[in-house]
């Protein structure tokens, strides 16, 4: 019976959230749950494992990550941001893409806020902002899944054959190791960083390979943003609240009266 290891690799600094815990249990469930078979028919025996770092640097714990997942020797590694929501079939959804690396397009966290994938055009002075990939319902409908020249890591599923190339790249240029795959960098005019994430995805279309963005699944990809809420919210969205606390009432009551009954 042929294998298919998958780490879930996380990130975190601080707690995870509740929503993520949440969304992160169901898409492990579907995942075990699903029937996945390879080219030849036959079912893969799958295993998933956790690994977690707790780092205040981003880019260490990214490296521990990649790491630990080399060293258990598995297939593909996803990365999991533990402020993002999910739906739970997205395991099994940016597996069965079956490119080197498939991610989720989702929101950056703040206000006004744009997509994290994005298409480079190497002539086009406003490239950051003109070529920002956004994900549409029509496109989640359509089950796109489109080359991107980066996106985020908050869900993104990498075969970890990879790494082969990154280290051939490497040789080729007269490097011992791929390593740093991941670093901050200064924007070409230095008022600004370019993420680590885009620092991994450049040093992979150097080593020739894609990137895909799948539209189906992050159209239902979340990203947690904490608000201050406000006196003004709470009037703003007095009728809603009300409508929601009258609706739970009456559920509540209504499953009284069944339990009265069927004394």
């Amino acid at each position: 019976m042929p294998t298919l290891k998958i780490a879930i690799c996380v990130p975190c600094y601080g707690d995870p959230k509740a929503l993520f815990m949440q969304s992160l249990f169901d898409a492990t469930r579907h995942f075990l749950q699903a029937k996945l078979t390879d080219e030849n028919g036959e079912e893969y025996e799958k295993d998933l494992k956790l690994f977690v770092v707790r780092s205040s640097m981003l880019t260490e714990g990214r490296h521990r990550l990649a790491a630990e997942a080399l060293n258990w020797g598995a297939d593909y590694m996803l990365w999991c941001d533990a402020d993002h929501t999910f739906q739970e079939d997205a395991i099994c959804r940016l597996w069965s893409r079956g490119v080197m690396i498939v991610g989720a397009n989702y929101p950056r966290r703040c206000i006004p806020t744009a997509p994290t994938a994005a298409k480079i055009v190497e002539d086009d002075p406003e490239k950051d902002h003109r070529n920002l990939v956004y994900t549409t319902k029509e496109k989640s409908d359509d089950d796109v899944v489109e080359e991107v020249s980066h996106l985020g890591f908050g869900l993104c599923l990498i075969n970890m054959k990879l790494y082969d190339y990154l280290q051939l790249q490497a040789e080729k240029e007269g490097k011992t190791s791929f390593l740093p795959l991941f670093a901050f960098t200064p924007s070409e005019d230095h008022k600004s960083m370019i993420g680590e994430d885009v620092f991994f995805f450049r040093k992979c279309k150097d080593a020739g390979v894609k990137v895909f963005c799948d539209h189906s699944v992050s159209w239902r990809v979340g990203h947690i943003h904490e608000i201050a809420l406000t006196n003004g919210d709470a009037l703003r969205q007095e009728p809603e609240w009300t409508k929601k606390t009258k609706a739970l009432a009456d559920k509540y009551k209504q499953r009284i009266d069944e339990l009265e009954a069927a004394e």
